[in-house]
């Protein structure tokens, strides 16, 4: 009976423990424990875009706050449902924060919640549209300015469209823009040129535009003048018109001639024409150079010089061909020069051999001599007489001379005092008293047509056995 007693006071006693254990673990507080959060997230997120929530272990409402972070202010939590969401996103940026932590406290939490948000890299490209302004009228190559533009990796550059095209080029490396063609910088024509720009990174390109604003110059632009004409023109012919642009009416003065007074300029058209044909002539004024300036609206000057070349036209007098030009046609491209010599040294001659024949020597006209000179020699032989003197003569690298007929003769005669005076500066000598032609009398085989030039008397008849003098002749022609 005590040991059942003993039994029943010991699984009292133990009874009596144990609901008192019991009873102190109902009377503790249940701990509420925050989750930890990791995430991924792209960089260059927009502000208030969501990163996820803190989950606790209770059902019962918590009040959240971040308790630190790193970066500071890159993210912000709703305090009632603890989601997170970025605050700043340029603190977003792989290349500045790659992992971004906070720490993360409830009310009524025993713990703290740590937050790691792997920022993951994004191929970026951000551009800037581009605007300048400049004077029009650059020079071509001329820098404008180098896109901005930042991304990673090696950027490109292309223009993608233009207006005008071709205005302007781009360096595909470095993004610089420069005048292509300067002449479409032009304020009146384009004030504004403008370009789209592709920049691209590894294949992420974007678009931006290009703007050039052209600045309006008060413009003067003149060109240099140059003419040629023959030499001898009538005075008022019109040599050409000074070519010049600029805004407003222009303005143009002769500075300085040379010669003076050889052009006149229209002040307001730019015109320029002979004022002195005199001064034309290629032997004293080959070359003449007339200083003009050209003035604007706007008082920009500008000077050019205007360049006249002054053509030789063959014209009796002149020294050429083997001689002096006595005979020139209508065109000046053709006619006859004399010897500046007597021929036979300057000794009188017979006209034929000695055999007063008919030689068939009877053209007058000029065009007629060098068939008279044949047909005496023909007749006539070998012998010191006038015709065989030119038939025979090598002179300045021609040998087709020939005694002039009564007609050239005449031509030479009208034409004297030129030819003296070109004769004498060329070094040979004055036209003699008296001079033989090749013509021989119809009709008469004793003689033939002489000059007189002393007292001027026309064609006269000699006997083919009296001696004259000789001038020899020859036609020329230059096309």
């Amino acid at each position: 009976m005590k040991i059942e007693k003993t039994l029943h006071v010991v699984q009292a006693l133990l009874l009596g423990l144990l609901l008192s254990v019991t009873g102190c673990k109902d009377d503790e507080p249940i701990a509420i424990t925050l989750e930890d959060l990791q995430l991924q997230v792209d960089e260059n997120p927009v502000v208030g875009f969501g990163l996820g929530t803190i989950k606790s272990s209770s059902p019962v409402a918590l009040v959240f706050t971040i308790a630190s972070q790193t970066p500071a202010g890159a993210i912000s939590i709703n305090k009632n449902t603890g989601e997170l969401s970025v605050a700043n996103a340029d603190l977003f940026d792989f290349e500045t924060n790659p992992v971004i932590t906070a720490t993360i406290s409830a009310d009524q939490a025993a713990n703290t919640a740590t937050v790691t948000i792997n920022v993951n890299n994004v191929n970026e490209l951000t551009t800037q549209n581009f605007s300048v302004s400049l004077d029009e009228n650059p020079t071509s190559g001329q820098s404008l300015g180098t896109i901005q533009a930042s991304g990673d990796g090696a950027l490109s550059y292309s223009i993608a469209s233009q207006t005008p095209a071709g205005a302007l080029a781009i360096n595909s490396s470095t993004g610089e823009l420069t005048v292509a063609n300067a002449t479409l910088f032009d304020f009146e024509t384009n004030p504004t040129i403008t370009a789209t720009i592709s920049v691209d990174n590894s294949g992420n390109v974007q678009p931006l535009t290009a703007t050039i604003n052209l600045n309006n110059v008060s413009e003067l632009v003149v060109y240099d003048f140059d003419v040629s004409l023959d030499e001898n023109p009538a005075n008022g012919l019109v040599l050409g018109t000074i070519n010049a642009v600029g805004d407003g009416p222009l303005t143009f003065t002769i500075t300085q001639s040379f010669p003076t007074g050889a052009v006149n300029l229209n002040a307001s058209t730019g015109q320029l024409t002979v004022a002195n044909s005199t001064l034309f002539n290629h032997e004293v004024n080959s070359y003449m150079e007339v200083y003009i300036s050209v003035s604007n609206s706007s008082g920009n000057t500008q000077t050019l010089t205007a360049q006249i070349y002054v053509l030789n036209v063959r014209e009796i007098g002149d020294l050429a061909f083997g001689g002096v030009i006595f005979s020139v046609n209508g065109s000046g491209t053709e006619g006859l020069v004399c010897t500046i010599s007597d021929l036979n040294g300057g000794n009188p001659t017979i006209w034929n051999n000695g055999a007063n024949i008919s030689t068939g020597a009877t053209g007058t006209a000029i065009g007629t001599g060098a068939s008279n000179t044949s047909l005496i020699v023909n007749s006539q032989g070998a012998g010191t007489y006038a015709a065989s003197l030119c038939a025979n003569l090598t002179l300045n690298n021609f040998s087709d001379w020939f005694l002039p007929s009564i007609d050239e003769l005449g031509a030479i005669y009208t034409n004297r005092a030129i030819i003296n005076a070109t004769a004498v500066a060329g070094g040979g000598t004055t036209l003699p008293i008296t001079v033989w032609s090749s013509t021989e009398q119809t009709g008469n085989v004793n003689n033939a047509y002489f000059y007189i030039f002393a007292d001027g008397q026309s064609p006269t008849l000699n006997a083919k056995a009296n001696v004259a003098s000789v001038r020899a002749v020859r036609s020329w022609t230059d096309f």
